[in-house]
C-alpha cells in the first residue's frame, strides 16, 4: 500500500491552485505522508517552504541536493524523505515526476514513478501537442510506471498501485506445486540472458550436474525441457517407450492417470493395474502382475501421488521389476529432492521425471528427465514429437555445451540455479524433509483438533500432500475466506468423497501451517455461527 508520495516542491509552491492542495489533503487523510527533493540550495528551499507555507500547503517534509552527498538522479534525497517517514519498504512510495531526470530518481529510489505531462520541465516547444509528444516520449524512455496529463489524474494512479502492489504481496501457497519461494529465488529471474551467452550455457551446464548428483552418477544425466512437470513425463513415454512395446502403468490417482492419457495420445502399447486411490501400491501384487504378463517391456508409476498425498513404495515396486529385467521410469515430480530414489545399481529406475517447482523451491516452467545415458543413445526416432525428444535434447546439450534446442526458459533456469544454491545451504535433502516432516506433522495434529479428517493412512503419507474430508463445508467459501487471510489452498482431486488438499511443502515453516491451523478454526466458528443463525 501506498505510504508515501515524492514530489518536487518547486513545482508546487506558488501556483496559487487550491486544487493542488484539495488532491494533497485527500492523500493525508488516508495517511500518505507527502515529501518532496529539490535540485535547489538551501536557502533556495528556504524561500520554496515560506511560500508554500503562506499557501497553506507545505510537504510534510522536504530535502534539497545540498544536503545529501548527490542530488538526482541518485536516490538519496527520497531515501532520506522514507527514512523520516518510516517507510522501510521503497515500492510503498511513489515519486510524482516533472522530468526523466526526476524518473531516474524514483527508479533508483526503487519507488513507483509517475510523470506528468502538464508539468514537463525540459525544454521549450512551439505547441501543447510538441510539449505532450516529446513529454511522454522521454518519460517512456525513462521507464516511467506511469505516464498522466496532469496530477489530478493521481488518485487513480495510486488506486492502481495498491492493487497491483496486493498481487504482488502474494499468498502463502498451501499446494504442492507451485509452491511459496524465497525471496532470492524470485530475485535471481531479474537479469536477462542470451541463451547462446557462454555465462548462461555455463549456469545451464551447472545446473544439469547439480541435479544429476543430487540422486546419480556419471552414467546418468539430467535432460531440461521448457514446461511444466508432465512435459517431462511425456517425454519419457514419447522417448523412452518404444512403438508395439508393452508398458504397465500402476495407478492409485489423478497423476498415474494422466500417464495413462499420454500414453494413449502417443499411440503406445500398455496394460494399467489399478489400486485404492488413497492407499500405497502393493508391490506384491505387482510382482505377481509381471510373472503373470512376461511381455511387459516397462513399468511406470507415480511416486508421491500428491492427488491424494499417499507415497508409494518406490523401491520396492523398482527392485521388482527391474529382478525381471523391465525398464522402469518413475514419475518423482513430488518428490525429488526431498525422498531417495531408485537410482543407480542393478536394480535402480532407468530415468525419472521431476520439476523445478515443488521440493526444489523453484518457480513453474522447467521439467526435466534424469535418465541413464545409455538409454538416451538408444532413443534416437523413438519419439514422434519433437519437443518431447529426449534424444535430440540430450544431443544439443551434449554437443552445444549446455544450449536448449529452442528458446530457454533463462529467467526461470536463474531461479532454479538459485533454488538448488538455497537447497545446498539449508542441508540438502535431510534437512528440506525434515522441515517438510514437521510441517505435515503440525498440520496433521492441528486439523485432528479441529475435527477435519485425514483420508491417508499414516504409513503411507508423504510430508508433501495432505488430503482432508470436506464434509459439509463449501470449498468456493473456505477458500475464499483462507485466501482473504494470506493462504491458498488446492481442491480435491478424488471423486468418490469431497475434499481439499493442503501442500506442506515449498519455503514453509510450521509456524506458517500454525497459523493456517488458526485461520481454518476462525473460518469453522464462523461457518458454525452461520448454521445457527439459519
Amino acid at each position: 500500500m501506498v505510504e508515501a508520495i515524492i514530489f518536487d516542491w518547486t513545482h508546487i509552491a506558488g501556483r496559487k491552485n487550491a486544487d493542488v492542495k484539495e488532491l494533497l489533503d485527500f492523500f493525508r487523510k488516508r495517511g500518505i505522508r507527502i515529501g518532496s527533493t529539490s535540485q535547489c540550495g538551501e536557502d533556495e528551499l528556504k524561500q520554496i517552504l515560506a511560500l508554500a507555507e503562506q499557501e497553506g500547503n507545505v510537504p510534510d517534509y522536504a530535502v534539497c541536493a545540498a544536503e545529501v552527498s548527490q542530488g538526482r538522479p541518485k536516490p538519496f534525497m527520497i531515501w532520506k524523505n522514507l527514512m523520516e517517514f518510516g517507510v522501510s519498504q521503497p515500492l510503498n512510495a511513489v515519486k510524482v515526476a516533472f522530468s526523466a531526470e526526476e524518473v531516474k530518481e524514483g527508479i533508483q529510489a526503487g519507488l513507483w514513478t509517475v510523470g506528468v505531462i502538464s508539468r514537463f520541465s525540459q525544454g521549450l516547444f512551439s505547441s501543447p501537442r510538441e510539449r505532450e509528444m516529446e513529454a511522454r516520449k522521454q518519460y517512456h524512455t525513462a521507464q516511467a510506471d506511469y505516464v498522466i496529463q496532469d496530477i489530478w489524474e493521481l488518485s487513480a494512479v495510486i488506486s492502481d498501485i495498491n492493487y497491483r502492489a496486493a498481487r504482488l504481496a502474494g499468498h502463502t501457497l498451501l499446494t504442492p506445486g507451485p509452491v511459496t519461494t524465497r525471496r532470492r529465488v524470485k530475485q535471481s529471474m531479474m537479469a536477462d540472458h542470451c541463451s547462446w551467452d557462454e555465462e548462461y550455457r555455463s549456469i545451464t551446464r551447472s545446473v544439469i550436474d547439480d541435479l544429476t548428483a543430487i540422486y546419480a552418477d556419471d552414467g546418468f544425466t539430467t535432460v531440461l525441457l521448457q514446461g511444466s512437470g508432465t512435459y517431462g513425463v511425456e517425454s519419457m513415454i514419447q522417448s523412452l517407450c518404444r512403438d508395439g512395446e508393452r508398458i504397465l502403468f500402476l495407478v492409485n490417482g489423478e497423476y498415474g492417470k494422466r500417464m495413462v492419457s499420454l500414453a494413449e495420445r502417443a499411440g503406445k502399447t500398455f496394460s494399467v493395474l489399478e489400486f485404492p486411490p488413497c492407499r500405497g501400491i502393493d508391490p506384491d501384487q505387482v510382482e505377481g502382475y509381471l510373472a503373470r504378463n512376461p511381455g511387459i517391456r516397462t513399468v511406470m508409476f507415480v511416486h508421491c501421488e500428491t492427488s491424494s498425498g499417499v507415497m508409494n513404495p518406490a523401491r520396492e515396486i523398482t527392485a521388482a521389476a527391474k529382478a525381471r529385467g523391465k525398464q522402469v521410469l518413475i514419475d518423482c515430480i513430488s518428490s525429488f529432492g526431498v525422498y531417495e530414489l531408485p537410482l543407480g545399481g542393478p536394480l535402480g529406475a532407468d530415468a525419472v521425471a521431476a520439476c523445478a517447482n515443488v521440493c526444489l523451491e523453484g518457480t513453474p516452467g522447467i521439467a526435466f528427465v534424469v535418465a541413464k545415458k545409455e538409454i538416451l543413445e538408444k532413443a534416437k526416432d523413438v519419439a514422434h514429437s519433437l519437443c518431447m525428444d529426449l534424444h535430440l535434447q540430450y544431443r544439443e546439450f551434449s554437443g552445444s555445451g549446455g544450449k536448449f534446442r529452442f528458446t530457454s526458459p533463462t529467467n526461470i533456469l536463474l531461479a532454479l540455479r538459485q533454488a538448488i544454491d538455497e537447497y545446498r545451504k539449508e542441508g540438502e535433502m535431510t534437512a528440506r524433509r525434515q522441515r517438510y516432516e514437521e510441517n505435515r506433522q503440525t498440520l496433521a495434529r492441528g486439523m485432528k483438533r479441529l475435527g477435519i479428517r485425514s483420508i491417508v493412512r499414516e504409513e503411507d503419507q508423504s510430508c508433501i500432500a495432505m488430503t482432508f474430508e470436506l464434509g459439509a463445508l463449501d470449498f468456493a467459501n473456505l477458500y475464499h475466506f483462507l485466501r482473504r487471510r494470506g493462504f491458498v489452498i488446492d481442491p480435491g482431486k478424488l471423486t468418490r468423497i469431497s475434499t481439499f488438499r493442503i501442500g506442506t511443502c515449498g519455503n514453509l515453516n510450521s509456524r506458517d501451517i500454525e497459523n493456517f491451523c488458526l485461520a481454518m478454526e476462525d473460518y469453522l466458528q464462523r461457518a458454525g455461527e452461520m448454521a445457527e443463525r439459519n
